[in-house]
């Protein structure tokens, strides 16, 4: 009966050291608690978004609002052409034509400009073109279309990065248009402007006859400026 009554007395111990553990037994708490918090991350811009606008060169500095209408940095992409040449020859300057670019994104740009969507078509026959050895003058007899020109292979681009506000000329070596020569820039910040100096030139060929061949062609083209986030 002795041992009975221990076994129960035990149990009864481990029973109270179990509700024990679930608080009953523990020091009095309490908490206080504060209301929600909430953070929301605003909207950014995209990390490249380059802006261009046609430029004027007044007294060695830039103006970036050649179509004077107040409006800057709408443009993604722009209509206005930057050179109109016609009758070009050899040995002439084709003229000067000024860029500027904004970064309105929120990442550092690396910056390439090039020319793209070249087309050099052949408008007539004329003079010496076919006895110096332009076996593609004129047009097609057939269908009637321009055939291919050999004028583009013969101009230079001239395209320098320069400070908007003391504009020198530019300074880089001149790119064949018909080569898509990629020329590369370094960074352009944040809410930075940048402007370009592009300088066209019909250089005089190597000999007459590449003159020849080169006459009464038509080249059209566009130059692009691409920013890449770094």
């Amino acid at each position: 009966m002795g041992r009975h009554s221990l076994r129960i007395i035990m149990v009864l111990g481990a029973l109270v050291t179990l509700v024990g553990g679930t608080g009953i037994f523990a020091v009095f708490t309490d908490r206080a608690t504060a209301g929600d918090n909430a953070v929301t991350s605003g909207t950014r811009p995209k990390s490249a978004d380059l802006r261009i606008e046609p430029a004027v060169l007044v007294g060695g500095t830039f103006v970036c609002d050649a179509d004077a209408d107040g409006i800057l940095w709408e443009n993604e992409d722009t209509a206005t052409a930057q050179f109109t040449v016609t009758d070009a020859q050899p040995g002439n300057s084709l003229g000067d034509a000024y860029i500027c670019l904004k970064n309105v994104g929120s990442a550092v740009l690396g910056l390439t400009a090039s020319a793209i969507d070249l087309v050099d078509v052949e408008a007539e026959c004329t003079g010496d073109e076919a006895a110096a050895g332009d076996t593609t003058c004129g047009v097609d007899g057939v269908s009637g279309v321009p055939q291919v020109g050999e004028l583009s292979r013969l101009l230079t681009v001239t395209a320098d990065r320069v400070e908007c506000t003391a504009a020198e000329p530019p300074s880089e070596s001149p790119v064949a248009l018909d080569a898509y020569s990629a020329v590369n820039f370094d960074g352009l910040a944040p809410d930075g402007i940048t402007c370009f100096w592009i300088q066209m030139a019909y250089p005089t060929p190597a000999t007459d006859a590449d003159a020849q061949v080169a006459q009464s062609d038509t080249v059209t083209w566009r130059f692009a400026f691409d920013g890449r986030a770094e």
